[in-house]
């Protein structure tokens, strides 16, 4: 007996009709937003990702205050992910021993445990170690209590969270940032916070001022693991564009046979270094090299011995560690944050502290409005409380000759001319407030509240009483950095010079023009054969139509022979371009395209090559590779089973890589496949003559076309 499965009808309410392109679109773009917003992009105002602001906010209102006991990092951190920031605990935890980190300019954080001490440390497990605010993280969030700044609904509405923080401090100049979003990443150098708020302070009275004076406020970053900005190149770029590249170096000495390492540049951890330095041993390009030691601790931190052998120079050592290592690389700035509408958009040095003083602006004038609302409501009853104490015994017979409090309220209303608001206030008025001393103690609150109200009321309505407020309080604040661990950490050395140009931010140093590397049409770069790759464009071909132009970036310290790419399966020719030259790609289906070198991107060592000419199908491939040096007269022979043809390269037209190239040898007699291709910078010669270059095969003429060579 065969058995049925009954299967219910869909439920047509239930079914989503849209493709699944549609959907995915529509919820990938979603994802993308809440990743540029909400997560990974900081805001300009505040300076603060949503997920440090939750933090910081939960702690301010776990009272996690300087000088009070400081909390479980598991118990904070779970707060902040289930009233807050659906999130993961251990990403939670991630940002706070970020901002809790020794490396860090101003630690917002105060740690308790084994938190980072050096780049790459992981802290300790959550459950170990504990936090509260430290004094700089407490300006963060001191305001919250006065209203300074807008509330809105938690992820689940069971709670609010600023938009915002009242920062006293920006947050985003002095500690930097790197984040990566979909389309969008930033990177902001940290900065010294006395020169950062030494330029508020000039912004705020000079809004105008030139950018010459804003260098010599911020001359360049100052990162809380020290290192050397190397040169000039990018600083003023990046504090006037918001984008330019640094070249930064740790801090490398030479103590007799050792070279000492105790700073790295930024982002740099130790372990990156260390196992670097490894593989270049272990490789041979650091021959030199006998031993290398970690003698990092928590009392001294980082000190990374590398010891020179016999017959080595250290300094020779040194300048290897720096070309070959992070410990010399490119911090490239790119200071993108969210607007007010919380869309990100590329930021100057300048506009950043421009928003960080119109947060300021926001935050006392909406205090400022918070707290005039409430003292104009106090003076409002402290008048009504005076105007009774003119003739107290009144208000007493009236209160005592009314049958209800209504009645009490009605005759102290129609009696003083006072409102409902206070009569009632006077109803609850114990009657020790009736005495003498009492009237004294009153009119100095009114006197008070008079000249608070004249204050509060000047701060609403100008902007430049503001301002002033502003400026009185940057001062306050810059106090908190007056200790020598905000002493500025990293050096401006603008007169030295970069080891080597052209840097990875986490890879090892790369020569941009090498001068030792040679290439030959092998795809083999040694030192013996091959042109020189200083004296033009290196410069491979692959015949499934992938083409590589190369500086030679990338190449180890010692010269050995290497391939051109890591992958040469399939490699067709290589070579070395003159300056000026293009090149031709030919393939068999009797295309070719024409590539100016100068509009690809030139790849370093690792590079396999890019999409160069899209081959017309599996049976098609490139049969040739040929220079051109664009000079007049030079043509390219092609030749077919039954025809051949010379074409000028005049007539060629340039296209971009990736292109399916042109027609330039229509085949007769039902062949379809070039079988070879070639160039000559003075044409070509058959029997004597010069052969014209001409617009279609020669299909009168049989054979291979042997018989024709360059002129000259």
């Amino acid at each position: 007996m065969t058995a049925t499965l009954d299967v219910p009808e869909q439920n047509p309410d239930l079914v989503l009709d849209q493709s699944a392109d549609d959907y995915w679109n529509h919820y990938q773009l979603t994802f993308a937003l809440y990743s540029v917003s909400d997560r990974a992009i900081p805001s300009a105002f505040d300076g603060l990702k949503p997920g440090q602001r939750r933090l910081l906010y939960q702690m301010h209102d776990s009272r996690l205050l300087p000088g009070n006991k400081p909390q479980k990092s598991s118990k904070v951190c779970s707060a902040v992910t289930g009233n807050l920031h659906p999130h993961g605990g251990a990403s939670m935890y991630g940002a706070a021993a970020l901002m809790a980190a020794e490396f860090q300019r101003v630690k917002v954080i105060d740690g308790q445990g084994a938190f980072p001490r050096i780049q790459g440390d992981i802290p300790a497990a959550d459950r170990y170690t504990e936090m509260r605010l430290s004094a700089p993280g407490a300006a963060l969030t001191a305001e919250l209590n006065d209203h300074a700044v807008p509330m809105v609904s938690t992820f689940d509405g069971e709670w609010i969270e600023p938009t915002v923080l009242p920062a006293q401090w920006p947050v985003l100049l002095c500690n930097g940032a790197v984040g990566i979003a979909e389309g969008w990443a930033t990177k902001v150098p940290a900065h010294n916070p006395r020169e950062i708020m030494a330029a508020c302070r000039a912004l705020l009275k000079t809004p105008n001022m030139t950018d010459d004076r804003l260098l010599k406020l911020i001359p360049g970053p100052d990162w809380g693991c020290g290192a050397t900005v190397v040169g000039t190149a990018g600083l003023r770029e990046y504090i006037t564009t918001g984008r330019g590249q640094l070249t930064v170096r740790g801090t490398v000495s030479v103590d007799g046979k050792n070279v000492i390492v105790t700073e790295l540049p930024p982002g740099v951890a130790s372990n990156t270094v260390q196992e670097r330095i490894r593989a270049l041993v272990e490789s041979g390009e650091m021959s030199g090299v006998a031993d290398m030691s970690d003698l990092t601790d928590r009392r001294n931190g980082l000190r990374i011995v590398v010891t020179a052998k016999r017959g080595h120079s250290a300094e020779t050592i040194r300048d290897q560690l720096l070309a070959l290592t992070p410990l010399e690389s490119t911090f490239a700035a790119s200071l993108v944050a969210l607007d007010e509408d919380r869309v990100p958009r590329w930021w100057t040095v300048r506009e950043l502290i421009a928003a960080f003083l119109h947060l300021r602006d926001s935050v006392v004038l909406r205090r400022s409005e918070y707290r005039l609302e409430k003292v104009a409501a106090r003076r409002h009853l402290v008048a009504g409380l005076m105007t009774i104490h003119l003739d107290i015994d009144a208000a007493v017979a009236v209160i005592r000759g009314s049958d209800t409090v209504d009645d009490a309220r009605q005759g102290l209303q129609e009696r003083f001319g006072i409102d409902t608001e206070q009569a009632d206030y006077v109803l609850a008025l114990q009657l020790r407030r009736l005495t003498k001393l009492d009237v004294i103690e009153l009119q100095a609150e009114a006197e008070k509240l008079d000249a608070e109200f004249l204050a509060l009321t000047e701060l609403v309505s100008n902007p430049d009483a503001r301002r002033t407020v502003i400026d009185k309080e940057l001062v306050e604040t810059a106090k908190l950095f007056k200790d020598a661990e905000f002493d500025r950490r990293t050096v401006l050395d603008f007169d030295a010079t970069p080891v080597t140009g052209g840097a990875d931010d986490d890879g090892p140093r790369e020569r941009k023009v090498n001068t030792s590397w040679r290439l030959d049409d092998r795809g083999v770069l040694s030192d013996s054969r091959g042109e020189l790759l200083s004296a033009g464009l290196g410069w491979a071909v692959w015949t499934d139509g992938r083409v590589k132009f190369t500086h030679g970036a990338g190449l180890p310290y010692k010269i050995r022979d290497v391939p051109v790419a890591p992958d040469i399966t399939g490699l067709l020719q290589s070579g070395v371009l003159a300056p000026g030259s293009h090149l031709a790609l030919v393939t068999r289906r009797g295309k070719v395209l024409r590539i100016d070198p100068a509009a690809v991107n030139p790849q370093g060592a690792a590079g396999n090559g890019v999409a160069g000419v899209k081959l017309a199908g599996d049976d098609d491939e490139v049969i040739a590779a040929l220079p051109l040096t664009c000079g007049n007269g030079e043509a390219i022979l092609s030749v077919s089973e039954k025809g051949w043809k010379v074409t000028e390269v005049a007539d060629i037209p340039v296209k971009g890589r990736g292109g399916a190239g042109v027609g330039f040898h229509p085949f007769v007699g039902g062949e379809a496949a070039l079988l070879a291709a070639a160039v000559s910078a003075a044409g070509f010669v058959r029997g004597g003559k010069t052969v014209r270059a001409e617009k279609r095969a020669k299909s009168s003429i049989k054979g291979s076309g042997s018989d024709v060579t360059p002129a000259g």
